[in-house]
């Protein structure tokens, strides 16, 4: 076992530093080392009325105003409750039915559109979403909010790795002004979230 451990240290020892993730300072940083400081979400949809497009572009559908976005799962308790807060919330007046919100399929690698379709988009399930459900492919990346083009950022890796459920406020110049701290629906922050979007 020392005998082990004397030859990994002196295989290892001379490729410290090769594996370094730290950029020259001549070299400009790429998209995937630094993310993005401006994103957007240009995603499919659900093809449904209320989802306006088949493609949705998230800034340009703003009208410069901020936007709720509801990271979600199709078996995540806590996005069915979420959305079953949001929407009630704007039924009863507290978030303003001309709030810009979206739900996005966090895992589509792991759970089919029709899936999501059933739980997010079919208008007699419980967790209907009555406004723009995005379905993203499962290798999705973010759209750099300046260049209006694709970046090489992952989608997820661009807005923080979102668990579910999460619902973050992107602004209209592509940045991430709020993330929500609760797992659970909670009125407060469905307040605070009105005085935002």
């Amino acid at each position: 076992m020392k005998w082990f451990l004397i030859l990994m240290t002196c295989t290892l020892l001379p490729l410290s530093g090769c594996i370094s993730d730290v950029s020259s300072i001549d070299e400009p940083d790429s998209d995937d080392e630094q993310g993005l400081d401006r994103m957007n979400i240009v995603a499919r949809t659900l093809d449904r009325e209320v989802d306006l497009h088949s493609e949705y572009n998230v800034l340009e559908n703003s009208s410069g105003k901020n936007t709720l976005i509801l990271w979600a799962a199709s078996g995540c308790r806590g996005c069915h409750e979420w959305t079953e807060m949001i929407r009630d919330s704007i039924a009863n007046g507290t978030i303003s039915n001309n709030s810009n919100i979206i739900t996005v399929q966090r895992y589509p690698s792991f759970e089919s559109r029709e899936s999501f379709f059933d739980v997010f988009g079919n208008n007699s399930s419980e967790q209907y979403s009555p406004w723009p459900v995005l379905t993203p492919h499962s290798s999705a990346v973010a759209w750099d909010a300046e260049t209006g083009e694709p970046s090489i950022v992952p989608l997820d890796d661009a807005f923080g790795n979102p668990r579910t459920p999460t619902l973050q406020v992107l602004g209209p110049d592509g940045r991430i002004v709020w993330e929500n701290p609760s797992y659970y629906p909670d009125f407060e922050i469905v307040e605070e979230i009105s005085a935002m979007i």
